[in-house]
């Protein structure tokens, strides 16, 4: 977890009651603090410059233009320094979803997770990863077939990739789990994981979504395939 601190929580939620459980549910952990609760997503930037939080968790039920734009100046918040991540419970469609996720330190969960989901998602996030789901990278990589053709400049750096790397680069972010991809290349889970960490070090990103992030912008996510059949 973040130092010897606890991990500090801004709540955006205009539910009262639901606000008061997710409250309820985050203080009951030793290592998170709830240090700020608001009702409405428009004043998350101007309470993070108050409460300096590491996280601000937002219960939503609607996306729009608004949602972007509030998490934008978050980010910005972030790199001005106040590092902040944000977690958005809600439904989006996945094509807003890769938009918050373009934007960084950002994720959208399910809002059906459980308690104990939360509570590790918001460790993750605090240990620099995005918190998803595999079924959701597999979503954002088939919804991204269909947004926009590729960044050449993005195409650039995949150079830098072993054929081995590539291939292992391709079925990852059409979502496939490191034991999926060890079963349909015929090799060690461990060697999987080594493919995937150079893979994210030589892309200079932080994980698996913003792998899948980075194949949207380059263009190289393919349609599903007999690879999805398989799964």
């Amino acid at each position: 977890m973040k130092g010897h601190g606890r991990v500090k929580v801004l709540l955006v939620c205009e539910n009262e009651l639901e606000r008061a459980g997710l409250s309820a549910i985050l203080n009951n952990d030793r290592e998170i603090s709830v240090i700020g609760e608001v009702s409405a997503l428009s004043e998350a930037p101007r309470s993070a410059e108050q409460f300096r939080p590491d996280i601000i968790l937002c219960s939503y039920h609607e996306f729009s233009a608004h949602t972007l734009k509030i998490a934008e100046q978050v980010a910005m918040q972030s790199k001005s320094g106040i590092p902040i991540y944000m977690i958005f419970l809600a439904t989006f469609p996945g094509d807003q979803v890769i938009n918050l996720l373009r934007i960084g330190r950002c994720t959208v969960l399910d809002r059906r997770i459980s308690p104990t989901e939360l509570i590790a998602a918001i460790r993750v996030s605090i240990a620099g990863y995005t918190p998803v789901k595999d079924d959701v990278v597999g979503n954002l990589a088939r919804a991204s077939v269909a947004l926009k053709g590729g960044d050449h400049s993005s195409r650039e750096h995949l150079l830098s990739l072993t054929r081995r790397e590539r291939n292992v680069f391709e079925l990852m972010v059409q979502g496939l789990s490191n034991p999926e991809i060890a079963a349909w290349l015929k090799v060690a889970e461990s060697t999987v994981k080594s493919h995937v960490q150079g893979i994210l070090s030589k892309l200079d990103v932080r994980d698996r979504v913003q792998a899948v992030i980075y194949a949207y912008e380059a263009g190289i996510v393919s349609r599903p395939s007999q690879r999805e059949s398989r799964r």
